[in-house]
Protein backbone atom coordinates (compact mmCIF):
# COMPACT_ATOMS: atom_id res chain seq x y z
CA UNK A 1 0.00 0.00 0.00
CA UNK A 2 1.19 3.19 -0.84
CA UNK A 3 0.87 6.52 1.40
CA UNK A 4 -1.36 8.23 -1.36
CA UNK A 5 -3.69 4.93 -1.61
CA UNK A 6 -4.16 4.90 2.19
CA UNK A 7 -4.78 8.38 2.25
CA UNK A 8 -7.56 7.83 -0.54
CA UNK A 9 -9.44 5.48 2.25
CA UNK A 10 -9.34 8.08 4.94
CA UNK A 11 -11.08 10.27 2.52
CA UNK A 12 -13.69 8.01 1.43
CA UNK A 13 -14.20 7.85 5.19
CA UNK A 14 -14.15 11.29 6.84
CA UNK A 15 -17.58 12.71 6.10
CA UNK A 16 -20.47 15.57 7.50
CA UNK A 17 -20.52 18.88 8.19
CA UNK A 18 -16.29 19.34 8.88
CA UNK A 19 -15.28 16.29 6.48
CA UNK A 20 -12.26 18.83 5.55
CA UNK A 21 -11.14 19.07 9.08
CA UNK A 22 -11.85 15.83 10.46
CA UNK A 23 -9.83 14.61 7.29
CA UNK A 24 -6.54 16.90 8.30
CA UNK A 25 -6.66 16.07 11.71
CA UNK A 26 -6.46 12.39 11.69
CA UNK A 27 -4.53 11.78 8.65
CA UNK A 28 -1.86 14.62 10.50
CA UNK A 29 -1.86 12.43 13.43
CA UNK A 30 -1.70 9.68 11.59
CA UNK A 31 1.85 11.19 10.15
CA UNK A 32 2.90 11.83 13.57
CA UNK A 33 2.42 8.68 14.94
CA UNK A 34 4.47 6.96 11.35
CA UNK A 35 7.12 9.43 12.94
CA UNK A 36 7.10 8.67 16.19
CA UNK A 37 6.67 4.80 15.12
CA UNK A 38 9.82 4.82 12.85
CA UNK A 39 12.05 6.76 15.36
CA UNK A 40 11.57 3.95 17.94
CA UNK A 41 11.91 1.18 15.04
CA UNK A 42 15.38 2.84 14.56
CA UNK A 43 16.19 3.27 17.68
CA UNK A 44 15.66 -0.23 18.92
CA UNK A 45 17.70 -1.44 15.19
CA UNK A 46 20.81 1.08 16.83
CA UNK A 47 20.59 0.07 20.11
CA UNK A 48 20.26 -3.41 20.09
CA UNK A 49 20.49 -4.61 16.24
CA UNK A 50 16.75 -5.80 16.48
CA UNK A 51 14.95 -5.05 12.88
CA UNK A 52 11.36 -4.59 11.88
CA UNK A 53 9.37 -4.30 9.14
CA UNK A 54 9.48 -0.77 8.40
CA UNK A 55 7.28 -0.36 5.97
CA UNK A 56 4.53 -2.31 8.09
CA UNK A 57 5.16 0.08 10.70
CA UNK A 58 4.32 2.91 8.24
CA UNK A 59 1.47 1.25 6.81
CA UNK A 60 0.24 0.17 10.45
CA UNK A 61 0.58 3.88 11.34
CA UNK A 62 -1.57 5.50 8.64
CA UNK A 63 -4.24 3.25 9.03
CA UNK A 64 -4.53 2.18 12.29
CA UNK A 65 -7.14 5.63 13.17
CA UNK A 66 -9.62 4.35 10.30
CA UNK A 67 -12.51 3.62 12.77
CA UNK A 68 -12.11 7.23 14.29
CA UNK A 69 -14.24 8.92 11.32
CA UNK A 70 -17.17 6.74 12.62
CA UNK A 71 -17.25 7.55 15.82
CA UNK A 72 -19.11 11.03 14.88
CA UNK A 73 -22.15 12.05 12.96
CA UNK A 74 -22.36 14.53 10.27
CA UNK A 75 -22.52 17.52 13.14
CA UNK A 76 -19.13 16.39 14.07
CA UNK A 77 -20.56 14.91 17.59
CA UNK A 78 -19.77 11.80 19.32
CA UNK A 79 -21.90 9.32 18.08
CA UNK A 80 -20.07 5.72 19.73
CA UNK A 81 -17.87 5.04 22.48
CA UNK A 82 -14.54 6.15 21.11
CA UNK A 83 -12.75 3.33 22.30
CA UNK A 84 -14.78 1.34 19.40
CA UNK A 85 -12.68 3.12 16.71
CA UNK A 86 -10.30 0.22 16.77
CA UNK A 87 -12.58 -2.52 15.86
CA UNK A 88 -14.64 -0.56 13.44
CA UNK A 89 -11.45 0.43 11.73
CA UNK A 90 -10.36 -3.19 11.21
CA UNK A 91 -13.86 -3.81 9.99
CA UNK A 92 -13.48 -1.03 7.51
CA UNK A 93 -10.43 -2.19 6.41
CA UNK A 94 -10.75 -5.79 5.79
CA UNK A 95 -14.09 -4.86 3.88
CA UNK A 96 -11.79 -2.66 1.81
CA UNK A 97 -9.90 -6.03 1.07
CA UNK A 98 -6.53 -4.53 3.45
CA UNK A 99 -4.81 -7.81 4.89
CA UNK A 100 -5.57 -9.10 8.49
CA UNK A 101 -2.17 -8.61 9.07
CA UNK A 102 -2.25 -4.99 7.87
CA UNK A 103 -5.75 -4.00 9.55
CA UNK A 104 -4.93 -5.40 13.07
CA UNK A 105 -3.13 -2.24 13.52
CA UNK A 106 -6.65 -0.37 13.73
CA UNK A 107 -7.37 -3.47 15.97
CA UNK A 108 -4.60 -3.19 18.39
CA UNK A 109 -3.76 0.17 18.44
CA UNK A 110 -6.10 1.70 21.38
CA UNK A 111 -4.22 2.52 24.56
CA UNK A 112 -1.64 0.00 24.50
CA UNK A 113 -3.89 -3.12 23.94
CA UNK A 114 -6.91 -2.30 25.88
CA UNK A 115 -9.22 -5.06 26.51
CA UNK A 116 -8.79 -8.52 24.70
CA UNK A 117 -7.38 -7.00 21.45
CA UNK A 118 -3.44 -6.72 22.07
CA UNK A 119 -0.61 -6.23 20.20
CA UNK A 120 1.19 -8.98 18.97
CA UNK A 121 3.90 -8.34 16.55
CA UNK A 122 6.88 -5.57 17.40
CA UNK A 123 5.42 -3.39 14.39
CA UNK A 124 1.79 -3.59 16.47
CA UNK A 125 3.83 -2.47 19.81
CA UNK A 126 5.35 -0.01 18.28
CA UNK A 127 2.79 1.66 16.58
CA UNK A 128 0.49 1.15 19.58
CA UNK A 129 3.16 2.79 22.06
CA UNK A 130 3.72 5.62 19.74
CA UNK A 131 0.08 6.64 19.51
CA UNK A 132 -0.09 7.95 22.88
CA UNK A 133 2.28 10.25 21.99
CA UNK A 134 -0.05 12.17 20.36
CA UNK A 135 -3.90 13.04 20.82
CA UNK A 136 -6.24 13.74 18.46
CA UNK A 137 -9.47 14.86 20.21
CA UNK A 138 -7.48 18.72 21.09
CA UNK A 139 -4.49 17.35 19.23
CA UNK A 140 -1.08 18.25 21.37
CA UNK A 141 2.44 15.88 22.60
CA UNK A 142 1.89 13.65 25.92
CA UNK A 143 4.35 13.08 27.92
CA UNK A 144 4.98 9.78 29.28
CA UNK A 145 3.29 10.47 32.60
CA UNK A 146 0.82 12.23 31.29
CA UNK A 147 -0.14 9.09 29.00
CA UNK A 148 -0.24 7.08 32.14
CA UNK A 149 -2.17 9.75 33.68
CA UNK A 150 -4.88 9.28 30.94
CA UNK A 151 -4.76 5.41 30.82
CA UNK A 152 -4.86 3.86 33.92
CA UNK A 153 -8.62 5.87 34.34
CA UNK A 154 -9.68 3.53 31.80
CA UNK A 155 -7.64 0.76 32.67
CA UNK A 156 -5.37 0.51 35.90
CA UNK A 157 -3.34 -2.25 34.07
CA UNK A 158 -2.34 0.28 31.65
CA UNK A 159 0.44 1.12 34.09
CA UNK A 160 2.32 -2.52 33.89
CA UNK A 161 1.92 -2.31 30.09
CA UNK A 162 3.30 1.11 29.27
CA UNK A 163 6.27 0.55 31.84
CA UNK A 164 7.20 -2.56 30.05
CA UNK A 165 6.83 -0.58 26.69
CA UNK A 166 9.25 2.03 27.99
CA UNK A 167 12.00 -0.30 29.18
CA UNK A 168 11.71 -1.70 25.47
CA UNK A 169 11.05 0.84 23.40
CA UNK A 170 12.18 4.22 25.35
CA UNK A 171 10.91 7.30 25.28
CA UNK A 172 10.84 9.14 21.69
CA UNK A 173 12.30 12.29 21.32
CA UNK A 174 9.70 14.48 20.54
CA UNK A 175 11.34 17.90 19.98
CA UNK A 176 11.84 17.94 16.22
CA UNK A 177 7.93 17.25 15.75
CA UNK A 178 6.81 19.66 18.82
CA UNK A 179 8.22 22.13 16.75
CA UNK A 180 7.39 21.13 13.51
CA UNK A 181 3.79 20.66 14.26
CA UNK A 182 3.22 23.74 16.80
CA UNK A 183 1.62 26.43 14.15
CA UNK A 184 -0.50 23.41 12.99
CA UNK A 185 -1.25 22.57 16.66
CA UNK A 186 -2.28 26.26 17.28
CA UNK A 187 -4.44 26.48 14.08
CA UNK A 188 -6.26 23.34 14.49
CA UNK A 189 -6.78 24.15 18.72
CA UNK A 190 -8.52 27.46 17.19
CA UNK A 191 -10.80 25.44 14.62
CA UNK A 192 -11.75 23.15 17.49
CA UNK A 193 -13.13 25.71 19.85
CA UNK A 194 -15.14 26.93 16.79
CA UNK A 195 -16.55 23.45 16.15
CA UNK A 196 -17.15 22.54 19.54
Amino acid sequence: MKQSDIYKLHQNQAHGKYKKEMLEIVWTHSLIVKSISLQIADSLEKKYGIKTDKKLIEIGALIHDIGTYNCYDDEYVKCVDYFLHGGMGYEILIKEGVSKKRARFALTHVGTGIGSDIPISIEEEIVAYADNFHSKGCPRFNSFEEIIIKLTKVDPNSEIILKRFKYKFGIPDLKDLIKKYKKWHERINELMKMIK
